[in-house]
């Protein structure tokens, strides 16, 4: 009896073709369906990253004013306000954001903005809800 058995097992080893094009096709249709949530969550992700690179300026900025008794409309260049971060990161050495736009310089006892360019590319996962108060 264990001949009978032994013989069946061995008799269907693998898989057929047909059932291995519906794992690949069940796991192409879970990729499909998954693709625009991962790239939406991406985009915002980049946005959350441009806000708190807002942020960081902003503190530059302010911190550069009060060492070098800069007056309110004073203009901070990219070198000066760079400066102040912490070194080595991206924002300190380009003085751009995670999509390669410039946010220039800056002025004292202003916010800075968004970049016009950033805005427009992160507009559908970010509304000026979003960006308040740096909207460009």
């Amino acid at each position: 009896m264990s001949k009978k058995i032994q013989f069946r097992l061995t008799e269907r080893a693998g898989f057929t073709l047909v059932e291995i094009m519906i794992v690949v096709g069940v796991i192409a249709l879970l990729a499909a369906l998954a693709m625009p949530g991962m790239l939406r969550a991406r985009k915002r992700a980049q946005a959350s990253r441009v806000k708190d690179d807002l942020r960081l300026i902003e503190g530059a900025v302010d911190q550069y004013a009060i060492e070098t008794q800069r007056q309110p409309g004073s203009v901070v260049s990219v070198t000066d306000w760079t400066a102040y971060l912490k070194k080595e990161t991206h924002l300190c050495t380009t003085g751009k954001d995670v999509l390669g736009h410039d946010f220039g310089s800056q002025t004292v006892d202003q916010i800075p903005t968004v970049p016009p360019e950033t805005y427009a590319q992160l507009a559908d996962v970010a509304d000026d809800g979003f960006w308040a108060p740096f909207t460009p």
